[in-house]
């Protein structure tokens, strides 16, 4: 078959589909060894970016329209690469604001005076977080304060790190207001 005819039969046809995937998996692998060669990969491999750049493919066939101009080796080609380049900005995202967030240092208090006062201003936290945030946030503000990474409180609350940095960004403006 032709590819404008696979194009055409992928929609109900499952072995269209499979074989404009298995036409284009060059593609995918192409680019997974070009942007993981590189030290801009965000910490992903090879097999990661070929997983992320298989998902940017089959959603090129999906949405594929050839009334747009463009050919689906062009389409498919951007989609993929559109969704590995995403991937990575994402982890440099998380790990800059990881970063930011360990960087935070916590004053040395030492004379009597200075405890009493930051064993207060801790109280009104605590109260701030109790009465401000959601379960979500307030689980995951335990998570920071226990030194966890985004990583880690992701895991241990079974969601994803995007979402604990979303978290902790409304934690940040509930807490300057």
């Amino acid at each position: 078959m032709t590819e404008r005819e696979l194009l055409l039969a992928a929609g109900s046809d499952d072995l269209a589909f499979s074989e404009l995937i298995s036409r284009h998996l060059g593609t995918v692998r192409r680019l997974a060894g070009i942007y993981s060669a590189g030290s801009a990969a965000g910490g992903y491999d090879y097999d990661d970016l070929c997983s992320e750049g298989l998902m940017g493919l089959m959603n090129a066939v999906r949405t594929y329209d050839e009334e747009k101009g463009a050919s689906f080796g062009t389409y498919s080609y951007s989609c993929i690469s559109n969704r590995m380049l995403n991937l990575i900005r994402r982890s440099k995202r998380i790990e800059s604001s990881e970063e930011s967030m360990e960087n935070l240092e916590i004053a040395d208090h030492g004379s009597p005076e200075s405890i009493l006062i930051s064993s207060e201003e801790t109280d009104e936290l605590r109260r701030l977080a109790d009465s401000r945030l959601s379960d979500l946030e307030r689980s995951v503000f335990k998570c920071y304060l226990e030194g966890k990474s985004h990583s880690e409180t992701a895991e241990e609350l079974g969601i994803n790190p995007k979402s604990v940095d979303n978290a902790l960004q409304r934690i940040r403006r509930k807490f300057r207001s």
